[in-house]
């Protein structure tokens, strides 16, 4: 986007007029991650396009299908940031979903629909090769062999993000695994989050030790900061390594993002503000990176990808937990 333009002012802006539309049972946390999965193309969504395209989505989807909920208005601002026809994209999830089946991976639940959403993105609505979804059950394998009690089908989406590159299945695998020890022997806590950001930090171009490197530094000046940097930060602090300003820049940055989202009403909690500010920031330097750098613009897109799809979730997440309140309460 052009250095003239406000990343925090555009995102506060699509959010507000997204919401002063929607409908009461909607969440308005859903659509504060409408509005980042949207991006610089909020300007020119409106909300009757976006409920058409969810409401599509829902008619659509069989009867088990993650996108029944609140994540199908996520799902649709992934398309509709990408110009793409709706019922394309979702006869691809469908086909996709069932080649994950026939090479015996997981096809069913949010996982593996994510999966096939970003792989069907990707390629722009049409078929999906079917050497990616080789590749993907090629790498998820390997991750079951390295972490069989930490990999399951909520990993689909990191291994689609990996999918399309060119690297060699057995150097990719080696440098996540590598990625995942070295920040263990930083003193980083173990398990699902943890795995989660050795899988993005081997997009990076620099390599995975200096992005390794990046990442320790960021925590580091996120906890000087007062920032607690629990395993569930991990994910955002992986997504500000993947940036070329200094540690210490890109964390005024995002605190600065942080506090300017948690003052407009309603307020969002602190640790969410601290998550739209990370993927305010990444969208910037998608833009920027656009400008000059190709090659960390095709990783750092593909991170956005990756945050897309984990911000479905947790749309979804959010609604079933209030629908959980709702029903205990009457």
């Amino acid at each position: 986007m052009p250095a003239t333009i406000d990343p925090v002012a555009l995102y506060l802006e699509t959010f507000e007029r997204l919401r002063a539309r929607k409908r009461w049972s909607t969440d308005s946390d859903t659509i504060r991650f409408v509005a980042l999965a949207l991006g610089a193309a909020g300007a020119d969504v409106d909300y009757d396009h976006l409920e058409k395209v969810a409401a599509g989505l829902r008619q659509r989807a069989r009867w088990s299908s993650p996108l029944k909920s609140e994540i199908r208005y996520v799902v649709a601002a992934m398309i509709m940031r990408r110009g793409l026809e709706p019922a394309d994209v979702h006869a691809r999830v469908f086909e996709t979903r069932d080649s994950f089946r026939s090479h015996g991976l997981p096809s069913r639940g949010t996982g593996p629909t994510l999966a096939a959403l970003l792989l069907a993105l990707r390629s722009g609505g049409r078929t999906v090769p079917p050497r990616q979804i080789e590749r993907l059950a090629g790498i998820y394998r390997r991750w079951r062999a390295d972490h069989f009690w930490l990999t399951n089908a909520d990993d689909l989406p990191a291994a689609a993000l990996h999918a399309g590159r060119d690297t060699a299945v057995e150097v990719l695998t080696a440098d996540v695994e590598r990625a995942y020890e070295r920040l263990r022997g930083s003193g980083f806590r173990r398990g699902n989050p943890l795995q989660l950001v050795s899988h993005l930090l081997a997009v990076d171009p620099r390599g995975v030790e200096a992005a390794v490197g990046r990442f320790a530094r960021i925590a580091e000046r996120l906890r000087d900061a007062g920032v607690r940097v629990w395993p569930s930060r991990y994910d955002e602090t992986a997504v500000l390594s993947l940036t070329e300003e200094t540690p210490g820049q890109v964390v005024r940055r995002v605190l600065g993002y942080r506090d300017r989202v948690r003052a407009a009403k309603p307020r969002p909690s602190k640790d969410l503000a601290f998550s739209l500010a990370a993927g305010i920031a990444l969208a910037e330097d998608c833009a920027r990176a656009g400008r000059a750098h190709a090659g960390d613009l095709i990783a750092l897109q593909a991170i956005r990808d990756v945050l897309d799809a984990q911000q479905a979730a947790m749309a979804g997440a959010v609604a079933a937990g209030a629908a959980a309140s709702s029903s205990g309460s009457c």
